[in-house]
């Protein structure tokens, strides 16, 4: 068996409405023919168990709803973990904590890491996704496409 070097993680509650979008964008993604060199897993929440699926990537990228950014907008960040630390005793972390978790765990780094949240604004038990955050899937899914693309040694 290969491992998959590029690694997607998604969180989110699919039973919140836009807090599901995380999982909604990986089953673009796994129907979409051009990413089957990608493992991709999804999870309600970033966990420490996933810091092993970390720790196999050299490239990674975390996928969750934002009520911090407008509703429908798209941001997408490379990710550096200086200074982040590795938080015990917890069963959700940020992304920036999963990697430094990784590192404390495995001694290794993914080569490049980067967040992407979609702006939501519908908390409310449900599985829609609103019209504005639905209407992203297309435009996360190319913007996917060009960071998993791009050249691992490097």
């Amino acid at each position: 068996m290969t491992t998959k070097r590029k690694l997607l993680l998604a969180c989110g509650n699919p039973l919140r409405g836009d807090d599901g979008v995380g999982g909604r964008i990986a089953e673009a993604l796994e129907r979409d023919g051009g990413f089957s060199d990608l493992r991709i897993e999804v999870s309600h929440q970033f966990t420490p168990e996933l810091a092993e699926c970390v720790r196999d990537a050299e490239l990674v990228v975390f996928v969750d709803a934002s009520a911090l950014i407008a509703a429908g907008q798209i941001k997408l960040e490379q990710m550096e973990v200086e200074g982040e630390t590795a938080r015990a005793f917890t069963h959700h972390l940020t992304p920036a904590s999963l990697m430094a978790l990784t590192q404390a765990l495995y001694s290794v780094q993914p080569k490049r890491a980067y967040a992407l949240s979609v702006g939501a604004s519908n908390f409310e038990l449900g599985q829609r996704l609103s019209a504005t955050v639905e209407g992203t899937i297309p435009e996360v899914v190319e913007r996917l496409r060009v960071v998993f693309a791009e050249p691992l040694n490097g």
